[in-house]
């Protein structure tokens, strides 16, 4: 979805008394029950005290420059094999893939540089 909304799939577990209420209310109101539940939780949590809720989950750290060049080199590796292992056989993308792979390695060489880390 778009600004800042994001979809998150779930099931609903609910009593077929509640069910048939709430395929009401989708009729009712001529949504969608994914619309219909997203109002209900929306509203249930600008109800919710902050203090209810748990701290954030500390940002995601992803992996560091030389994880990253390590997992490229890895994978043009692999793609070299499959290239020489193919021949002429192989596909012109692969070419251009592995091409992609190596600037990629090269730019990540060059921040490593840049920011001063030995590898």
């Amino acid at each position: 979805m778009s600004h800042g909304f994001f979809v998150l799939p779930c099931r609903l577990m609910l009593p077929s008394e509640q069910r048939e209420r709430l395929e009401r209310l989708c009729r009712a109101r001529g949504l969608d029950i994914s619309d219909v539940a997203s109002e209900i939780v929306l509203a249930y949590l600008d109800e919710l005290p902050d203090s209810d809720l748990a701290e954030p989950r500390p940002a995601d750290v992803g992996p560091t420059l030389h994880e990253q060049l390590r997992q490229h080199q890895r994978e043009l590796r692999r793609l070299r094999t499959s290239q020489q292992q193919l021949g002429p056989a192989a596909p012109a993308w692969l070419a251009n893939y592995i091409n992609d792979i190596e600037r990629e390695i090269a730019s990540l060489w060059q921040q490593t540089r840049d920011n001063g880390e030995a590898g």
